[in-house]
């Protein structure tokens, strides 16, 4: 039953452009007569997916009219790697980081270009705590996570989240527009650690701080969470703690 509520909604285009990519990456370079004869496809229909991807540089034509993968698909491959390692290797640090604060750690990732995403989390032993489950997401400005992550990007990056990004406020301390959200992200970046003020949910205080790839590119972000009165009161004491896990983790995907 679950896999023909699958197929219901599989776009044969799609599919039949996934079925290209996986016979170049097996057999390296082929002619668009030789895909059309290995899968069946027409070769019109070849063509223009074959046009298709190799203008959005997923793959490339020789001067014989040989078609193989390009280097962008490398680059999306070595991102999901990224990604597995940092979660892998950063998760006995959320646990280091939820004992010695005592409040519960977080690993967030960029879900598309506006959300962040929690992937990852260790929950503070306090019968007082932050709790939330991996998939979480939020509009990245409203998390310390989101604001570590965005502080690093490009401005092309941080240009096109203001044009597209929703600033409806969630409690009274939430950023509610473009020159707050630049202001904020500037701060960041100059100290090196974003916070969340109540912005995201009234009583919860965040402290966040970016995770950064061999390229020196922000990948993630790790942040602690808890009540806002003990946050504040420990902020000097943590805020070490999260600089240094971040650090460790960046030092590993380096």
């Amino acid at each position: 039953m679950q896999e023909s509520l699958n197929e219901k909604y599989i776009l044969q285009s799609v599919a039949n452009t996934l079925d290209i990519l996986d016979l170049l990456s097996k057999q390296g370079e082929l002619t668009v007569p030789e895909i059309s004869a290995q899968t069946g496809f027409s070769k019109s229909s070849v063509f223009r997916m074959l046009a298709t991807l190799e203008n959005r540089k997923f793959i490339k034509k020789s001067a014989d009219a040989k078609y193989s993968l390009d280097v962008k698909l490398i680059v999306l491959g070595n991102s999901v790697i990224d990604r597995l390692d940092v979660i892998r290797f950063g998760h006995p640090m959320l646990m280091e980081l939820t004992n010695r604060t005592g409040e519960t750690s977080h690993m967030g990732i960029l879900d598309g270009d506006i959300f962040v995403r929690v992937v990852d989390k260790v929950l503070s032993p306090s019968t007082i705590r932050t709790d939330s489950y991996v998939g979480f997401g939020r509009r990245a400005h409203l998390m310390a996570c989101g604001k570590a992550i965005l502080s690093f990007k490009p401005q092309t990056f941080i240009d096109a989240y203001i044009r597209v990004n929703d600033f409806s406020p969630l409690t009274d301390y939430s950023i509610t527009g473009a020159d707050q959200l630049l202001r904020e992200l500037e701060l960041t970046r100059q100290r090196g650690y974003a916070l969340d003020r109540e912005e995201s949910e009234y009583g919860l205080f965040c402290i966040g701080a970016p995770i950064f790839d061999i390229n020196h590119n922000v990948i993630a972000a790790v942040s602690i969470s808890g009540p806002a009165d003990r946050m504040k009161k420990n902020l000097d004491a943590n805020l070490p703690l999260v600089l240094e896990t971040a650090r460790k983790i960046s030092e590993y995907m380096a």
